[in-house]
């Protein structure tokens, strides 16, 4: 992508669009909410970084076979390569740090967070499309639906065959999720529980792709390392928000 003078690689750009996207949806809500801006940029910065490092660290870790030898490219998470998983823990750790050190508590910030995760999640999902990472599985005549979903689509080597477009169907499933999100997230006041209720639906959906995905990626007894990781997610997720229904009171904020 060619920003005047400045070439930028597709994947990345595409990233940052969601970013911004995640951003503005952020500062809405914010003013919305008439909370202060100071502790939610510190919280959004420290996010920011710890999902980046922390969901490269992981993709590094389990494609590790090729970055053993290609040690430099492992520094360059702009060309592509993201663990979304970690990019989640790093984004939580970086807010529950930054919300620890301005005393203020972590669970009404990363509901705000959420729709940001959101916008994040499906231009990342466009960014693997269009750099054919997370390729789906090839599909022949005969396969019913499969067949009649497909598209040409290249690999991550260049090869073209008629495949599940795994990519799209993660970008529109995960601006479904965010829709969900924006529209209950004023009828749930207590804190969290959107957070937590985003997680589950973005994991379980990442599970469904998983089973059309045909990327390399380690397996344990048989089962993707990545689908046993998405259903621990959802799990987690799930019974956070209703622990948190059950057991908190609503939050008595403004919105």
């Amino acid at each position: 992508m060619q920003l005047g003078p400045i070439a930028l690689p597709t994947y990345a750009s595409l990233v940052y669009l969601g970013l911004l996207g995640g951003a503005l949806l952020t500062y809405l809500e914010t003013r919305h909410r008439r909370l202060p801006p100071v502790p939610i940029v510190d919280a959004a910065l420290t996010a920011g970084v710890g999902s980046v490092l922390l969901g490269r660290a992981l993709y590094v870790a389990v494609h590790w076979g090729y970055y053993q030898t290609h040690l430099a490219e492992a520094l360059r998470p702009w060309d592509g390569g993201l663990a979304w998983q970690g990019a989640l823990l790093g984004g939580v750790m970086g807010t529950a740090l930054a919300c620890a050190a301005r005393g203020v508590p972590v669970t009404p910030i990363l509901d705000l967070f959420t729709p940001a995760a959101g916008s994040v999640a499906v231009f990342a999902w466009l960014g693997c499309h269009v750099a054919s990472c997370a390729y789906g599985v090839e599909t022949y005549p005969g396969q019913g639906l499969l067949w009649r979903l497909s598209l040409d689509l290249p690999d991550l080597y260049g090869i073209r065959q008629p495949r599940i477009p795994v990519q799209l169907l993660g970008a529109g499933g995960s601006a479904l999720i965010l829709t969900i999100a924006l529209i209950i997230r004023r009828r749930i006041r207590r804190p969290g529980t959107i957070f937590a209720l985003w997680v589950s639906l973005q994991s379980l959906g990442s599970f469904g792709l998983g089973l059309w995905r045909a990327d390399s990626m380690p397996q344990m007894s048989g089962w993707r390392v990545d689908h046993i990781v998405n259903l621990f997610l959802c799990g987690v997720g799930l019974a956070t928000a209703l622990a948190m229904m059950i057991r908190q009171p609503p939050d008595s904020g403004g919105g």
